[in-house]
């Protein structure tokens, strides 16, 4: 059985593939992601995802690599990690009362079956939210590395509704669509679960 490495630091991504009992172990790729403001959100997480899946696969010739790359849309601005705590708390003021869109790009590399890349998209609501309210849920929502700068997990639900999409997506591993991909390249996820 083909061993499957997440090409992510995302203790959330790690966490998801434990929690559905998917065995893996974790490669970071170390690979800058970028945003090029010609290409559509959804080519530029999928490019991502397709670089950090491509840098760990050349080292495990063996092993079924995910790559993934999740960012934010707020207006017309995409988001991704915060540049620190002052960063992250001017986007939680500037989501405040309005939807964000969350897009996530997949990579699957499986040395016998090729490469499938996909791409989720997911939508929420974000709460109005008070000067003094931004403050307080802001010292209650690190850390803030991750793409928008918070969680809608423990007191994030407090703050966002309305989702449209994905909720794994939200959460920078969407599922499904992985559940897909593998399907793609010949492969049934549910081989890899195990206790």
């Amino acid at each position: 059985m083909k061993e499957i490495i997440l090409a992510s630091a995302s203790e959330r991504r790690l966490r998801i593939l434990s929690e559905c009992g998917l065995r893996h172990r974790v490669v970071p790729s170390g690979v800058e992601e970028t945003v090029e403001k010609d290409r559509h959100i959804s080519e530029t997480v999928q490019i991502n995802a397709a670089r950090k899946a491509k840098a760990v696969a050349a080292g495990e010739r063996q092993s079924i690599v995910i790559g993934a790359d999740t960012l934010v849309v707020h207006g017309e601005e995409i988001l991704g990690k915060p540049e620190g705590e002052g960063a992250a708390r001017e986007m939680l003021e500037r989501f405040s009362g309005s939807e964000v869109e969350v897009y996530t790009g997949l990579c699957v590399i499986d040395p016998d079956g090729g490469k499938a890349e996909g791409f989720e998209r997911s939508s929420l609501l974000v709460a109005s939210l008070t000067a003094e309210q931004v403050e307080r849920y802001f010292r209650l929502l690190g850390p803030y590395d991750k793409a928008g700068g918070f969680s809608i997990e423990g007191v994030g639900s407090l703050l966002f509704d309305n989702i449209r999409g994905s909720y794994f997506n939200i959460l920078g591993l969407p599922m499904m669509k992985l559940r897909e991909l593998f399907e793609e390249v010949g492969l049934d996820i549910l081989d890899h679960v195990g206790k």
